[in-house]
């Protein structure tokens, strides 16, 4: 019994160090890597790209308008606007202004455009949930392994109890020379190698820790255990749902089905778009202008004729309409129109393929989850009945009616039940809890 505390001990130590304070629980693990995940924060900088690409859309409906001024040094000869004659002279002279210039139709490609943009950045926004959903099922099924490695740990210390507890009565059976020293070492060779499954199992129990640990990008050095509950209790009455009722609640709820369809309303846009370069282009422009030069004759008589009074003078406005119609661009405009077709019909085969993803993923989930089921059940009636024949071949075993390979076979199917029945019972388990998260159900130990 020392010598199995002792192995205990060193278990539990390596098991939880750096991982002896804080106690995680489920959501816990979840909030943390949905907070500290990388992709996930790069995902959310291509929909931040999108949405700026949204609002520059938006903005391009507005007019431009700029101002452009000049101021030019002359030397020589040149026309006097004010007497229209030539002058050879040095002189300055320039002009200012502002222009603008507004659509009016172009066959309703900024519509278009903006709508576009706009189910282009609610397919990305989508798209950050499904990372979202795929980070949270990832922690739940590396979570859900602790879980499990720590009852299949739990079950390879009572093994090696029971076996060690055999080892302390065989000595004493032999000191006092009831028992051959042929099944003293049988027994012991039982110990060892109960010892090296329980090193196995602590050994997987820590790897579960890592792989979660690093699942969630969490620093190897900070203190970490997860919240273990008190017991893992199958609801033997719930009904699992028909995959059609599931599909249709997770068809609507999931975002990966969302991508698709904004993706393609994305596409079907942009076609639009292509389509209104066939379109005649209708504009209004307008230009408020003026000038001054060194030339310049006041009208009103001979006195100083300053460049602010010129400006004033000889103020010009100008509006006007354009209208540009479309008539051969090298087939620039077709081709366009083409691939965008084609992306439209892409776009649509994304969206039958996602749904048809969709429905075969929790057609699998489906029948796991009632296959995990049923072993559960069988597996729960194996183990009460190995574990009555355990129970009766350690008594004969105890009195010597059966031999040492006998019980030990018996006792390894015993212990073979109980782990065959945490297996199921945490698969199951998961993907109970899968299927309840398509129904819209967020993901927790019930």
């Amino acid at each position: 019994m020392e010598r199995l505390k002792g192995i205990l001990i060193g278990l539990l130590i390596t098991a939880t160090a750096g991982y002896t304070q804080q106690t995680w629980t489920l959501q816990d693990c979840i909030d943390y890597a949905l907070e500290n995940n990388i992709q996930l924060k790069r995902q959310k900088l291509v929909s931040e790209s999108a949405r700026n690409n949204y609002s520059r859309s938006m903005i391009g409906v507005l007019p431009s308008v700029y101002g452009f001024a000049n101021h030019d040094f002359n030397s020589g000869r040149a026309l006097n606007y004010d007497t229209y004659q030539w002058e050879n002279r040095e002189f300055q002279q320039g002009n200012l202004g502002i222009q603008g210039r507004v659509n009016v139709f172009s066959g309703f490609q900024n519509y278009n455009n903006i709508q576009q943009h706009r189910f282009l950045l609610l397919s990305r926004l989508e798209e950050v949930e499904r990372a979202k959903n795929d980070i949270s099922l990832n922690i739940s099924a590396a979570y859900f392994q602790i879980l499990l490695d720590k009852e299949l740990l739990d079950i390879a210390e009572s093994q090696l109890e029971v076996s060690s507890l055999e080892l302390e009565a065989a000595r004493i059976n032999y000191q006092v020379g009831n028992i051959p020293g042929g099944r003293l070492l049988e027994i012991e060779s039982q110990v060892a190698a109960d010892e090296y499954q329980l090193t196995l199992a602590g050994n997987n129990l820590n790897q579960s820790y890592l792989d979660l640990v690093q699942m969630m990008q969490l620093d190897n050095d900070s203190d970490f255990r997860i919240a273990v509950p008190e017991k893992v209790v199958i609801n033997e009455g719930a009904a699992i749902s028909t995959v059609d009722n599931i599909y249709d609640e997770a068809e609507a709820i999931l975002p990966q089905v969302r991508v698709a369809e904004y993706m393609l309303k994305s596409r079907e846009k942009e076609l639009a778009v292509a389509r209104g370069l066939q379109s005649p282009r209708l504009s209004l422009q307008g230009t408020l202008y003026s000038r001054y030069s060194e030339l310049a004759v006041n009208p009103v008589g001979g006195a100083e004729y300053p460049y602010s009074t010129q400006i004033r003078d000889n103020r010009y406005r100008q509006l006007g309409v354009s209208l540009s119609i479309p008539i051969f661009e090298g087939w620039t405009t077709r081709n366009r129109i083409s691939n965008a077709k084609v992306s439209v019909l892409d776009a649509q085969y994304q969206l039958d393929e996602t749904r048809q993803n969709l429905y075969m993923e929790i057609h699998q989930m489906h029948n796991s989850t009632t296959n995990s089921y049923n072993r559960y059940k069988s597996a729960e009636k194996a183990v009460a009945a190995a574990q009555e024949a355990f129970n009766h071949s350690r008594e004969q075993f105890g009195l010597g009616l059966i031999n040492f390979v006998d019980y030990q076979h018996v006792q390894a199917s015993f212990f073979r039940a109980q782990s065959n029945m945490v297996q199921a019972k945490y698969e199951y388990f998961l993907r109970s809890i899968i299927l309840d998260f398509y129904l819209g159900e967020p993901l927790a130990i019930r």
